[in-house]
């Protein structure tokens, strides 16, 4: 599997809502299951100040563009 393809496909899961789907007989180490929540919860925080600078910089530019 290339780089590309395995990024892609991280990227596509990352973006799905975070639901895990353990039951009883097949459950994760409390650790794994800590480990993946803080992965949605960095990528999540990651999309947000992304968004965040392009709200930033239109504001700036809106601002810069007024006349006083």
């Amino acid at each position: 599997m290339t780089d590309d393809v395995r990024r892609a496909r991280i990227a596509r899961e990352m973006e799905e809502l975070f639901l895990p789907t353990y039951d009883a007989s097949n459950m994760p180490s409390a650790d794994k299951r800590a480990a993946y929540a803080l992965e949605h919860i960095a990528f999540r925080l990651g999309r947000i100040d992304s968004k965040l600078d392009n709200l930033i910089a239109v504001l700036t530019a809106m601002a810069a563009t007024k006349p006083s």
